[in-house]
């Protein structure tokens, strides 16, 4: 049975809508031009969220940015706590240990993303897990992919890398795996071709 790589936000936890909500509340607290909360989404997940920043606060200086940044991080803390996972996200990851797999967590995000599994009573689903607070580089970058699969000798041809952004995909091919899209409002245009596109998690299930 295939091993199932997984990204956190976006992909297992609808956390983009309290993302954008903080992004929107920070740049209104600092008294920064309105943005639309679309045109952020769109930029959250088709880059990443460093480079959302860079977009809509290019005209900010060093200490407007700083504000802001710190204004985000803040009120994105306090919606994170009504974050759930997607629908279908429990039954797919149960599915994986049912069938002999195992799940891994592979995320952008601190510690925080293992606490809110607990929460969920979903961590016992997952046999591992790099967050940020590991250090590796980021995705795109295969560097925690490969530290994953070698740890827990994983192999590469039966095991897959789910996630709602491109860079996932790119990762995933990176380390030698193959990459699940997830795109539920058909938001990602891109030239690196997943090897599944899927709108429900659970289309995963279906596809075995």
């Amino acid at each position: 049975m295939a091993d199932y790589f997984w990204d956190f936000d976006g992909t297992l936890y609808d956390t983009y809508r309290g993302m954008v909500k903080a992004f929107v509340e920070a740049c209104a607290a600092c008294k920064c031009e309105s943005v639309d909360p679309l045109q952020v989404y769109r930029a959250m997940r088709r880059t990443s969220l460093h480079q959302t920043f860079n977009v809509f606060l290019k005209t900010a200086d060093a200490k407007m940015t700083k504000m802001i940044i710190a204004k985000y991080e803040s009120l994105e803390h306090i919606e994170r706590a009504d974050a759930l996972p997607f629908d279908g996200a429990v039954e797919v990851c149960r599915w994986v240990i049912e069938q002999g797999g195992r799940n891994f967590l592979v995320t952008h995000r601190d510690r925080s993303a293992c606490d809110l599994l607990e929460r969920d009573q979903l961590a016992d689903y997952f046999a591992g897990y790099v967050t940020s607070e590991d250090k590796f580089p980021r995705k795109p970058d295969p560097t925690s992919l490969n530290f994953l699969c070698g740890q827990y000798h994983v192999d590469r041809e039966d095991a897959f890398m789910v996630g709602d952004r491109t860079l996932d995909i790119e990762a995933a091919h990176r380390a030698g795996m193959r990459g699940i899209l997830f795109d539920p409002d058909d938001t990602i245009r891109t030239a690196i071709v997943p090897d599944k596109r899927i709108k429900s998690l659970r289309e995963i299930v279906k596809a075995d």
